[in-house]
Formats: structure tokens, sequence, C-alpha cells
């Protein structure tokens, strides 16, 4: 029967492509918003329709009237139900990188002027996240995503829907706010050589710079009088100037080429371990792949290149 579901699926996905097109923001009204008979609801009806049947029976005009009360409540809960998600505000507001395989994480903030009650989103084949919105004060919700793969990933529509007050009728919508994550690829631990083999005996080099003190040298015309040793001149030993350096360990890089792996995804991952690795005891390293290179460095911001080079890398 599944063969006989996907061209209504597709269907269904193209009506609901051009009845509700991915936006950032979202306002929720009647052109967006679908409303359909619950489970309960169906069982409320049913009720309704044997004290019917048995009002009409009996010619009971007292149970009658117990029937058009319950089809009175059903119609009232029509309109709260809409009421309570018309005039929400969505937007998706932020989504951190994660590594494939992880589950990831989509802030949606939630705004209206009023109270809102038992609203509950979820992307496909995810847990639901039930929430109420306060008036006036925005309210963000975290919807979980797993990912699969590295790159650029959009989790596309989410169900929001709710069946307050009753629980008879779902008002209900099927949102896209054009949310991406950026996924890493999955670190994959390795033992395959990374660095060149000398760099343990390598001690580095010595650059000028302003760092450190290295010596003394004769003034020539032409030096900055702030590095000029005022103190020796004073003392009567001449004209001298400091010299500074800066000590540049040597250069660490993590090379694409450099894996014998044939499956790309592999080799990326693997470099993706040893950036970690390496920014862990905070060593200075760069990165060289076939369509990007970046000099070697340090910290937090470093990192967060390299990784995202190696999640954007079109191997």
């Amino acid at each position: 029967m599944a063969w006989l579901q996907r061209p209504w699926r597709r269907r269904f996905h193209r009506w609901v492509e051009r009845r509700i097109p991915p936006a950032p923001q979202i306002t929720l009204h009647q052109k967006n918003l679908f409303i359909f008979i619950s489970r309960e609801g169906w069982a409320y009806l049913g009720v309704s329709a044997l004290v019917w049947i048995g009002a009409t029976n009996f010619q009971n005009n007292l149970v009658l009237a117990l029937c058009f009360l319950m089809l009175a409540i059903l119609f009232v809960a029509i309109h709260q139900t809409f009421a309570n998600l018309s005039g929400l505000t969505l937007r998706c507001v932020a989504a951190e990188p994660v590594y494939a395989g992880d589950v990831a994480q989509c802030i949606i903030e939630l705004e209206s002027s009023t109270d809102r009650q038992q609203i509950e989103l979820a992307f496909p084949g995810e847990a639901a996240t039930l929430t109420s919105v306060a008036g006036r004060e925005p309210n963000h919700v975290h919807l979980s995503v797993t990912t699969r793969q590295r790159g650029w990933f959009q989790p596309g529509r989410f169900r929001l829907q709710s069946r307050y007050p009753l629980g008879i009728i779902r008002c209900w919508s099927w949102l896209d706010l054009g949310a991406a994550i950026l996924v890493y690829p999955r670190p994959l631990a390795t033992d395959d050589p990374q660095l060149p083999d000398d760099t343990a005996g390598d001690q580095g080099s010595v650059v000028a710079g302003s760092e450190d003190f290295f010596s003394l040298r004769a003034y020539l015309p032409g030096d900055a009088l702030s590095g000029i040793a005022w103190k020796h001149y004073a003392a009567g030993r001449g004209l001298l100037v400091r010299e500074q350096v800066d000590y540049r360990g040597a250069e660490l890089w993590l090379e694409y080429q450099a894996l014998p792996d044939v499956d790309p995804e592999i080799r990326l991952s693997k470099l993706c371990f040893r950036a970690l690795e390496l920014a862990t005891i905070d060593l200075p390293f760069g990165l060289r792949l076939p369509h990007a290179v970046i000099e070697p460095g340090t910290g937090d911001v470093h990192l967060w290149q390299v990784l995202r080079a190696l999640a954007e890398c079109p191997v």
C-alpha cells in the first residue's frame, strides 16, 4: 500500500509548497492553518450521534437538547482551537553546528500578543516538543533533528499543531522557516602520519618581531628612537638599539592529499579528528584542501574556520 500513498504524498507536498512557501518568518492565519477533527473528536461526534438517535426514537426533548449542546460545544471548540494558533509568529533564530550523525537543535522563536496554550512542534520522525507562549514575551523552543552527512543541512518542514482547549479539534500547519545547519565531518580516529617526521627535533625559527629581547647593536641612521637603550647611553656606553624577536615553532599542516584513503569522506573525517586533537593541546596548525588553504593558527576562531572548511569541502 505504500506505493499507492507516494503519488498522493508528492501531490500534497507540492500543494503545501504553493500554499505555504518557505520564509524566514511566518505568521499563522486562515490561509496557512488547517482544522480537522481529532481521533477523540470522532469519538465525541459518534457519541453525539448516538444521543441524537436515542432522543429521536424515544421522542425525548431533554436528551435532544443535550445532543444540540454537544454539537454547539464542538463548533465552539473549532473556533477556540483556531484562535489559539491564529496570529502566532514564528522564526528560526539559531541552529548550532554539529558533527555528522549527531542530533542538532533548531531554536524556534514563538511570539504573540496574547497567551497561547499547548502548542506542539516536531520535525518528521523526531520527538515532539510541547510549549505555551505568554503574551508579549517571546518563547524559544529547541526542535531536535538528526543529521546524516556533512555540509549544510536543511531540515525542511516541521509540523505545528494544537488540540487546545478540548482535544476534539486539531489545528495544524506544515512550516518551513528556511533553517540551515552546518554539519561538520564526524571525527574518525586515525594513526596515519600527518605531521612531518622531523617535527619533534625542529625547535622552530627566530624572526624579527616585538615580543622578546634578543641583543643590543650599534645605532644605525633610521632606527626608531623608541628602540634606543637610553640607560646604556646615559651610562656612557654609546648609542645602542635593542633587538627584539618572535620565536616561531615548526608549522604543522593537515593535508588532504597526504592521506591514502580513497573515500573523500573518510579523509575529511580523519582530518577533523586531527584538527580537534591539535586544538586540544593548543598547537598551531594549518589545513590544505583541494579547494582551500587555511594558514596555521590557534584558538576557537581558527578551529571554527578549519571545521567549516572541512564541512564545505566540495570533494
